[in-house]
């Protein structure tokens, strides 16, 4: 064991770690930071996303003691007083989530992106997302979710009137001269 000092999440740490653990597996078990998920330990997935010092990595690809010195940012720090930020209200809005696993790593690349510029087209999206792959449905929703991001700014998400839980959907391959069930 060794011990390491880095900042995670904003706050300064010094922990005990074992100079071999893998990253992912430290701020899970360890930090109990449960939103870094762990899908393939080879980075292929990018469920594992975190950044270090601004730039996004797989944290399967990290040992935690190479952290030392750095500022470490998972999904948990997204958040502000329990308020969603507007990537995840956008997010929310588009309806942009993958099975669970790899939505964590899709939030922290695009908040990484968004970070350097505010207003992205959907290339850049795409670079951002590249390293984070999903099988579970096409990328459509995600990359429109960071693409408006920025119109999630100081508003609240609230539903449409008759448009929340339960009412009557619409979808996407469906006929559209059809009545809503």
């Amino acid at each position: 064991m060794i011990d390491v000092n880095f900042e995670l999440n904003g706050k300064a740490r010094k922990e005990s770690v074992d100079p071999v653990k893998r990253l992912s597996e430290f701020l899970r078990d360890d930090m109990g930071l449960s939103a870094t998920k762990v899908g393939c330990n080879a980075g292929d997935c990018g469920s594992c996303t975190v950044m270090i010092d601004g730039k996004t990595a797989c944290s399967c690809l990290v040992s935690a003691s190479q952290i030392a010195g750095s500022k470490i940012e998972t999904l948990e720090n997204m958040t502000n007083d329990g308020q969603l930020s507007r990537l995840q209200r956008s997010f929310l809005h588009f309806g942009a989530a993958q099975c669970g696993i790899r939505t964590p790593g899709m939030l922290i690349s695009a908040k990484a992106l968004l970070e350097k510029q505010q207003e992205p087209s959907h290339q850049e999206v795409e670079d951002a997302l590249g390293g984070v792959l999903c099988r579970c449905t096409g990328y459509k929703k995600i990359i429109e979710a960071a693409v408006h991001a920025h119109e999630f700014a100081d508003e609240e998400l609230l539903p449409e009137a008759g448009k929340g839980v339960g009412s009557a959907i619409r979808h996407l391959d469906g006929d559209p001269t059809a009545p809503a069930i």
